[in-house]
């Protein structure tokens, strides 16, 4: 269940500034749009992405190496990141490439099961 918006360079953000917040989940991706990242953000997922890039979020990985995004709007961005990674982690056998240096993302997707599956 990947996110079905197109692929948008990463020079194509929206701007930080003048406009509506857009929370939701997102995925980057690399130059042969593979899938390395797939995140959240309860407020707004264009400045997320910014801090990414700029190396704030403790993952060099994604700042090295994404070139594409695509986002989908989510009332819970939390829930929709896990749904995300199970279903990634489901067809491919291992989470995306700079997922898996996050433990946090992890976590996320450990409290996703044990909610939904009753654990």
């Amino acid at each position: 269940m990947p996110i079905a918006a197109r692929w948008r360079r990463l020079e194509a953000l929206p701007p930080p500034r003048g406009r509506d917040a857009m929370p939701g989940v997102y995925e980057l991706a690399d130059e042969a749009k593979r899938v390395i990242y797939i995140g959240q953000s309860a407020k707004d997922v264009p400045n997320r992405i910014r801090q990414h890039l700029a190396g704030r979020s403790g993952a060099p990985c994604i700042a090295e190496r994404a070139a594409y995004w695509r986002y989908r709007y989510a009332r819970v961005p939390q829930a929709e990141e896990a749904a995300l990674l199970a279903a990634f982690k489901e067809r491919f056998g291992a989470l995306p490439l700079c997922n898996r240096a996050a433990p946090l993302q992890r976590g996320a997707l450990r409290r996703y099961y044990e909610r939904t599956r009753g654990s």
